[in-house]
């Protein structure tokens, strides 16, 4: 029982390291940026845990369904794994704070109102922008591990069950 974990453990761990996208393997950019209530919160906040950033807009769809799942998994790994979303510009604290209210969202959602960490993260093509939602997994030590966003071939990991599964391989490889 405990070989068939471990060989089970081993496989996500590889997979995980296999999985990264392109804008990972590279420190995680620093934010400064505050949450609807006006608190200030950045990257070294969360040094020590493995944190996992959502760049979002509160008008995108994806995003409305995804809040849910990222909230789920907040609940179930608190205190292993921090969670934050990075609303991108237009948005503002005022629709931030109503997209918290209208979806029940517990994990802080920082807004970003020039997109300068939405860049630093994304990286945009001048002429392409970038795409919402976007999700990177940074580790214990501040170093992106993987990024991703939603398409048909990763659909789980936009499922609580999913991205709890990957995020607790992450905790306990380190």
């Amino acid at each position: 029982m405990l070989l068939r974990r471990l060989c089970a453990l081993l496989a996500s761990f590889c997979s995980l390291l296999s999985a990264a996208g392109e804008l990972s393997n590279r420190a995680a950019p620093d934010f400064h940026l505050s949450d609807s209530q006006g608190r200030m919160v950045s990257l070294s906040s969360f040094k020590g845990k493995v944190l996992l950033i959502e760049f979002l807009s509160t008008t995108c769809p994806h995003c409305q369904k995804f809040a849910p799942v990222l909230d789920s998994v907040y609940t179930r790994l608190k205190g292993r794994v921090a969670v934050v979303g990075i609303s991108t510009f237009p948005d503002t604290a005022e629709t931030v704070a109503e997209f918290v209210k209208t979806y029940r969202v517990s994990y802080p959602v920082l807004v970003d109102p020039t997109n300068k960490a939405a860049i630093d993260y994304l990286k945009p093509d001048p002429n392409h922008g970038f795409s919402i939602p976007h999700v990177f997994v940074v580790d214990q030590s501040g170093y992106i591990r993987d990024n991703f966003v939603q398409n048909p071939s990763n659909a789980e990991l936009f499922t609580a069950e999913g991205l709890t599964r990957l995020l607790r391989a992450y905790v306990t490889s380190k």
